[in-house]
């Protein structure tokens, strides 16, 4: 459900009063009038808007207990707005799920907001899932971004989403010093939209969180290093693996090395490499990974360009698994041999 239509004619054009549409509808966002709240699993969505509209709005929020996922962009939001969302995230007892987003003109303005709202995520009492998007260079933000992941309260679920790809080291190690010493995290995932050659410091790091269960890797990511150690490591509690990559892209770093690590990894669960070639290499060593882990049970494989000489190499692995109820091969040339 978003803010739109009449009720948003005011927040588009800028308006210092405020529509008696608007109003209403904060009423009945303060009543949780089902009329207007998005249904099960999906977000309220918040556009950009003006101050006053979004202070209204952000006190109304507050009052609703309806409301549980929560998606808004800040890249037009003064710093008055953008103070009015951190007392809802700081203070709002059903907000669970967070998507923030946004694409600005300028990196400061983005460090801006995000020196303003990362301090009231930290001290949310009741954030279980997080998405949002990051700069990649240094500023304070970078350490506001340390300090949430270091002391946060509740949060379960991190999605980190670097927009340009590459990131500074001093931003790297902004989000290694906040990863090693959390305690509430059990699911992260990374996602780049360009090569990033620089996150092995976060991966090997992450060997020692106490509860980090689940990993995911989306976009560019062309060097796996360092994820073959965490994997490997004695206090690891990694189950879940899913790596999305970019076919077709450049060779990727540390790719073999990484399944056999992952060979050495019996309770694994659920693995992805959709977008990952599999040569016939691979497919051998994914063929020893299937025979060493018994208690996997999620197989994706789409867009790994197979053919039925690679697919050939793991298949026998494959028909003796009896724990794998969910295969999904699909998008690899292998119509002929019954996949879709």
């Amino acid at each position: 459900m978003s803010v739109s239509n009449e009720s948003m004619r005011t927040i588009h054009d800028g308006r210092a009063a405020l529509s008696s549409t608007f109003l209403d509808f904060c009423i009945k966002i303060r009543n949780n009038d089902p009329s207007i709240l998005p249904v099960c699993g999906e977000p309220f969505n918040i556009s950009p808007m003006c101050d006053r509209v979004g202070i209204e709005l952000a006190d109304a929020l507050l009052e609703n207990t309806s409301v549980t996922y929560l998606q808004f962009s800040t890249e037009k939001n003064s710093k008055r707005s953008a103070e009015a969302m951190a007392k809802l995230v700081r203070a709002g007892k059903c907000l669970h799920h967070i998507r923030w987003g946004g694409v600005y003109e300028r990196w400061q303005q983005r460090d801006d907001m995000l020196c303003c709202l990362l301090p009231a995520i930290q001290e949310s009492m009741s954030l279980k899932e997080l998405d949002i998007c990051l700069p990649p260079f240094g500023g304070p933000s970078n350490l506001a971004l340390e300090n949430m992941l270091t002391h946060t309260q509740s949060l379960r679920s991190l999605k980190l989403i670097f927009p340009d790809g590459e990131i500074e080291d001093v931003a790297v190690a902004a989000v290694q010093g906040g990863l090693k010493k959390n305690t509430t995290l059990r699911e992260l995932t990374l996602d780049f939209s360009r090569g990033a050659a620089t996150i092995s410091p976060i991966l090997t790091i992450l060997g020692d969180h106490p509860l980090l269960r689940s990993l995911c890797l989306c976009g560019h990511v062309i060097n796996l290093t360092g994820l073959d150690t965490w994997l490997l490591s004695e206090t690891s509690k990694i189950t879940e693996l899913d790596i999305h990559g970019c076919y077709p892209g450049p060779p990727v770093i540390g790719f073999q090395r990484l399944l056999r690590a992952l060979a050495r990894r019996p309770t694994l669960t659920k693995l992805g490499l959709r977008g990952y070639p599999l040569g016939r290499d691979e497919a051998r060593l994914l063929g020893v990974v299937l025979r060493n882990t018994p208690s996997l049970h999620s197989l994706d494989l789409r867009a790994c360009a197979l053919g039925s000489a690679g697919f050939a190499e793991f298949a026998p692995s494959l028909y003796r698994d009896t724990s794998c109820n969910v295969l999904d091969m699909s998008e690899n040339d292998l119509i002929h041999m019954g996949f879709a």
